[in-house]
């Protein structure tokens, strides 16, 4: 158990709650048990009082926005400034990018997926001749037909199987047989 001297040194701090929890309680023991320690442990917390009521309480009030004020009326190196500023500008873009990403790469697959058709419909060549039709009725080869006859003739418009050439080189003829 520590000795009145000691204790004595340990007051002021107890009184403030500023020691360990043991040296707490060690000091607690002995001001219960100790008359002279108690009357001035009472002594210590009668001057706290004093001294609060003599110094006015400042106004806490809008304390925290009046530092805040001075702080930003200091003057910032420009590197913190243009800092400042970057990080002001991700917050304001930082969401448009994903979206503005997202847009291009739907525009990139469209394209992508779009193109042979495109292509296929703003490159028809005009140029298609039609080089045979063929009537299961009608005559199969040359050699049946009649002499002179133009190699080149149109059908009529109800014979379904055609074969039609084209002169563009990107054309792809699909011949589809006739259906019964």
């Amino acid at each position: 158990m520590p000795t009145c001297d000691q204790v004595k040194l340990l007051l002021g701090p107890f009184d403030d709650g500023e020691l360990e929890p043991h040296e707490m309680e060690d000091v607690a023991f002995h001001v219960v048990s100790c008359g002279a320690c108690k009357v001035v442990l009472d002594d210590y917390r009668g001057l706290g009082v004093a001294l609060r009521d003599c110094a006015p309480q400042p106004a806490l009030g809008g304390f925290t926005a009046a530092v805040l004020k001075r702080i930003e009326q200091l003057p910032q190196p420009w590197w913190r400034r243009w800092r400042h500023y970057l990080d002001v500008l991700t917050e304001h873009v930082g969401a448009s990018v994903p979206l503005v990403a997202a847009g291009a790469f739907a525009a990139l697959l469209t394209a992508w997926l779009v193109t042979p058709y495109a292509q296929q419909l703003l490159h028809r060549s005009p140029n298609f001749v039609q080089v045979a039709s063929g009537n299961m009725n009608g005559p199969r080869n040359r050699s049946q037909q009649q002499p002179g006859a133009n190699q080149h003739t149109f059908p009529d418009p109800s014979d379904a199987s055609m074969i039609t050439l084209s002169t563009d080189p990107s054309t792809t003829v699909i011949w589809l047989p006739n259906q019964p």
